[in-house]
């Protein structure tokens, strides 16, 4: 039992890299882009037509990361009426936030694309026509 607690104690000592690699998968780093972009208020998921078929709705990032930097661009769509400039550096600012606190690589640049405006919902009413 002795000798399982020395190696043990002789790994710890060791050089974090030396003691193994960490590997993120791309589509982590797209699945916190789209949490923290969801995050903030006026940006909805969204799908339409195609979309819908495909699974590929709003949000919907496309990353690229290399030797710990990221650079990612995210559509989203936003609720009526938002004012656009400020929904896209909030989605960037918490995506970059996310991005770098739960992976811990450098984030070079994150692009905000509004593809889409959604209508607010409207509360259901009723029947109009009685």
């Amino acid at each position: 039992m002795a000798e399982l607690t020395d190696t043990a104690d002789a790994l710890a000592r060791r050089e974090p890299g030396q003691r193994g690699s960490l590997v993120v998968k791309d589509k982590v780093i797209d699945r916190i882009a789209v949490v923290a972009a969801t995050s903030i208020p006026g940006v909805q998921r969204h799908t339409s037509g195609l979309d819908r078929v495909t699974g590929r709705g709003l949000p919907r990032t496309d990353v690229t990361v290399a030797g710990g930097h990221i650079r990612a661009r995210i559509d989203i769509a936003v609720t009526w009426p938002q004012s656009l400039p400020t929904v896209a550096a909030a989605v960037r600012d918490a995506v970059t936030e996310r991005l770098t606190t739960l992976v811990g690589f450098t984030v070079d640049a994150i692009d905000v694309g509004i593809t889409t405006i959604v209508p607010a919902e409207q509360p259901h009413q009723g029947r109009r026509v009685q």
